[in-house]
């Protein structure tokens, strides 16, 4: 259930196991920490599975979302779920690989504030994803898609690996756990007008 001007309207979700919904108790928890941080903010949900996180943040005040899912099924629950809750002008949804989709945000000039990743929990228990996902969070910094003091949240599984940030654009800045869930907090180092 969604809350802030949505409130009240329950999300459909998506036949199967292939998304990982949010718990509503950690997504409230997730909401409270970037409080100060959603309104009139811009945001790219990737991984977007059913749109949860961010239809939430577009109804608690985020200027605008775009949500990068490459399941079919998915895009098309994104796009009810939208519409059920009459946010669809503020929303653009992608049926991207999240690796594909610099070249498109970069061509159509997106520029993001927040971004939320949630990726499956299996493939960011490999060492070699992980590495993949910070170079592209890394690219979206260089490239000045996620503005300066920009926000990322990495969901994933509780585990004992380390997310080891030196050497890329991005710093691990918070980390919370709820049971075997972990959101990672990282921000955006690069300065206006630097790149790699």
């Amino acid at each position: 259930m969604i809350a802030g001007s949505a409130r009240g309207i329950y999300l459909s979700s998506v036949k199967g196991s292939s998304t990982r919904p949010i718990p509503d108790r950690i997504k409230g928890s997730l909401f409270n920490i970037l409080a100060d941080v959603i309104p009139g903010s811009r945001a790219l949900d990737m991984y977007a599975g059913t749109g949860a996180i961010g239809i939430e943040a577009l109804s608690r005040g985020a200027k605008s979302c775009v949500f990068v899912e490459n399941d079919w099924s998915a895009v098309q629950v994104i796009k009810k779920n939208l519409e059920a809750t009459r946010l669809q002008g503020k929303a653009r949804v992608l049926s991207y690989d999240v690796f594909e989709i610099v070249p498109y945000l970069e061509k159509n000039n997106v520029e993001v504030d927040l971004i939320f990743a949630s990726p499956p929990y299996p493939l960011i228990g490999k060492s070699s994803y992980r590495d993949k996902l910070l170079i592209l969070f890394s690219s979206l910094c260089s490239k000045q898609i996620i503005q300066p003091e920009g926000l990322i949240m990495l969901q994933h599984r509780k585990t004992d690996f380390e997310l080891v940030s030196e050497g890329f654009s991005i710093e691990l800045f918070d980390i919370r756990i709820y049971g075997d869930t972990q959101l990672s907090f990282f921000k955006n180092t690069m300065k206006r007008g630097h790149s790699l």
